[in-house]
């Protein structure tokens, strides 16, 4: 009677384990529904810090770009800097895009630190400042197609912290007597009438 308990356990573990097993297998069989993603892995796609092809909100403000140039690729900040590149199909002539770029910095207030043009090559690069944040500019033609021409813009992101070194700024909202001086002075004109 003790082996036919033995083999009734066993042949009821063997039965209990198959259909484990079954229901493993048709689980992963079966097509994965849809699963809600995780807000961290929303937010993380929209975020200025990340990987992207629009134009991120830190860029200069007023910075010259040339009409038709297409945004390819807006590389993640390294450090405190940012990188974007460029495209622009049926390029005019180097000297065109060169005047464009140098006049329109001027316009909008850039100093050009130093420009470099290697016309063996038809490349043309520039170092910049705007209110103490430097960038530079690089154009030369795609390696793929000549008549295209890349633009390689890097640039440093505006820090937040420089605020805090700042002093803080009174406002008064309250609105005085007189002009400055003025109150000192009706003060001891009253004192001398009471004398």
């Amino acid at each position: 009677m003790t082996a036919r308990k033995a083999d009734l356990f066993s042949s009821a573990l063997t039965l209990s384990l198959s259909v484990a097993m079954a229901g493993a297998m048709a689980a992963c069989r079966r097509p994965r529904q849809s699963l809600a993603r995780h807000p961290v892995t929303k937010a993380a796609a929209t975020s200025p810090f990340e990987a992207s092809n629009r134009l991120p909100p830190d860029l200069y403000r007023n910075m010259p770009i040339y009409p038709g140039m297409t945004v390819v690729h807006v590389r993640k900040p390294k450090g405190g800097m940012r990188e974007i590149m460029f495209r622009l199909g049926n390029a005019p002539a180097l000297e065109k895009l060169i005047d464009f770029y140098k006049e329109g910095l001027k316009k909008n207030n850039f100093t050009i630190t130093s420009s470099l043009v290697m016309r063996a090559r038809n490349t043309w690069s520039c170092d910049f400042h705007k209110m103490g944040r430097p960038g530079s500019i690089a154009l030369y033609p795609s390696n793929k197609d000549r008549s295209e021409m890349t633009l390689d813009l890097i640039y440093e992101m505006p820090t937040k912290g420089a605020q805090q070194f700042l002093e803080p700024v009174e406002k008064f909202d309250v609105i005085g007597p007189g002009r400055p001086g003025m109150v000192a002075q009706k003060a001891s004109n009253e004192k001398v009438k009471r004398n």
